[in-house]
């Protein structure tokens, strides 16, 4: 549209919340070698009509100001209601509360995830709104609940297809799958042998089998993960 795009990002990187190195140095080239400036470790201490001040004095000049600070979950109903919360209110595999006849799903909740050891996490995405509420509807009819799905979130930037599935909590290494020079690649963390994490980019095949091996606890052969000649089916252990 002609307009100059200027991203100014608290974090030491953009995606740090969220993502590898290897993937927030990626999209930073891509948005760079399209015109976005993109300035990190940078706090903003004012937003006025001429333009945003930052810590250091400097003056982003904007004519549009698009602000994204991220979300806190919106839990003063489930608190006087008296359920427990912690950064959002606390469910079961079931979805229910605190208070066995209340239910809650979505952003708001902090919910076990069973793939990853029962860890209790908050997730902001469709998927687990959309898994918490079949495992709510199961529940609140006396059915047997879904099976535990693996989280799972996307972005589209250009014409870049961004997949993630697992969450790295127990990882102690990165594999990376294919060349992101290309723009087809996967970043693979594992625990052990095991995959618990991966962020795919223009790669579908990497992303739906590590889906399913994340799932299952599939040992894999590091060695032929990291081999892109190498299927995806073939690097089960």
């Amino acid at each position: 549209l002609g307009a100059e795009a200027v991203v100014i990002e608290r974090a030491p990187r953009v995606l740090a919340r969220v993502a590898s190195e290897a993937l927030s140095a990626f999209f930073t080239e891509q948005h760079r070698a399209r015109g976005v400036e993109i300035l990190t470790g940078a706090e903003v201490v004012a937003v006025a009509r001429d333009g945003v001040t930052l810590a250091d004095g400097t003056v982003v000049q904007a004519d549009a100001v698009l602000i994204g600070v991220g979300a806190l979950a919106c839990d003063g109903l489930p608190r006087s209601a008296g359920l427990r919360c912690d950064d959002g209110v606390v469910v079961d595999d079931q979805a229910r509360t605190s208070d066995p006849a209340i239910f809650a799903v979505g952003d708001m909740t902090r919910r076990p995830i069973p793939v990853h050891g029962g860890v209790h996490h908050r997730l902001e995405s469709v998927p687990n709104a959309l898994e918490q509420a079949k495992q709510a509807a199961a529940a609140i009819v006396g059915r047997p609940g879904p099976a535990p799905e693996v989280p799972w979130f996307w972005s589209d930037q250009y014409e870049y297809k961004l997949q993630i599935a697992g969450l790295p909590f127990e990882a102690d290494r990165q594999v990376v799958r294919g060349d992101p020079a290309a723009g087809s690649f996967a970043v693979f963390h594992l625990a052990g042998d095991r995959i618990v994490c991966v962020e795919a980019v223009n790669a579908p095949p990497e992303f739906m089998a590590g889906k399913q091996l994340i799932a299952k606890g599939t040992p894999v052969d590091v060695d032929k993960l990291a081999d892109i000649a190498v299927s995806m089916k073939a690097v089960a252990a």
